[in-house]
């Protein structure tokens, strides 16, 4: 019965959440310009967002390999598996605080573009490569003071639940700051929202999402010449991973 009311939902959840979200937008550019507080905004993004986010649509998240995060003075690249909108309220989700890379189109959303920019988030235009990998050394700094960024590898959602083919430039800009690069793969957020799906977690009132936290992997010692070697492993390491989980949610449903 409740997998049937999940259709009513759906339609219901998708416009508030996009309202939800433009609202939560102005209180982070609020909480950003009279506090300047990293956690601060941290606590609008996740616990006033992407957390009630992910209730109302009925998602049941589990985290795994938290203790794969450790804290260094140093921040590292975040990169995730991405083939859904649900991903960004699930990263959030993310016990560590970070930046996203997001597309630069998205900037261009009142409130919520203001918002990203006043969070340091940055600015990806996929149409510039030259472009992108000024972004990218532009933020070593950054790296090298602390912050963290969640890039995605696969550049853009998956049309399928699986590992697509990697782009080079996270893997650039982690080679040139010298940064750990954390794998992060999530599996059954495709189910929730599929790529050019308008409505949330249609035919299921409660689904379960996994958040796979794999082992660091350090770049140190690497260069240009080792790129190649870098993004198979990485990316041979969060497929095995997306594989096996995606079986098990399968399996269990």
């Amino acid at each position: 019965m409740l997998d049937i009311l999940s259709y009513i939902r759906g339609p219901i959840v998708s416009v508030f959440g996009g309202l939800f979200t433009l609202m939560q937008s102005a209180v982070v550019i609020l909480v950003a310009a009279l506090t300047r507080s990293r956690r601060a905004i941290d606590f609008t993004c996740v616990d006033m967002w992407a957390k009630p986010m992910l209730w109302f649509s009925g998602v049941d998240l589990e985290i795994r390999g938290a203790e794969n995060i450790q804290n260094s003075a140093k921040g590292f690249l975040i990169l995730f598996s991405h083939s859904s909108n649900f991903d960004i309220p699930v990263l959030f989700c993310l016990p560590h605080s970070f930046r996203f890379a997001a597309k630069i189109e998205l900037f261009k959303i009142p409130f919520f573009g203001r918002a990203m920019a006043m969070c340091g988030v940055l600015p990806i235009d996929r149409g510039d490569r030259g472009k992108v990998l000024r972004i990218y050394d532009n933020a070593i700094s950054r790296v090298e003071k602390g912050e963290c960024f969640a890039l995605a590898p696969e550049g853009t959602r998956q049309k399928e639940p699986k590992i697509g083919p990697f782009k080079k430039g996270p893997f650039i800009f982690a080679v040139n700051a010298k940064a750990d690069l954390l794998p992060v793969v999530i599996v059954g957020a495709f189910e929730v929202m599929p790529k050019n799906s308008l409505w949330i977690n249609m035919g299921r009132w409660r689904r379960k999402v996994v958040m796979q936290i794999l082992p660091k992997v350090s770049t140190e010692g690497l260069n240009p010449d080792n790129l190649q070697t870098l993004v198979e492993r990485v990316r041979s390491d969060m497929e095995a991973a997306f594989t096996r989980i995606h079986a098990e949610i399968q399996k269990a449903n």
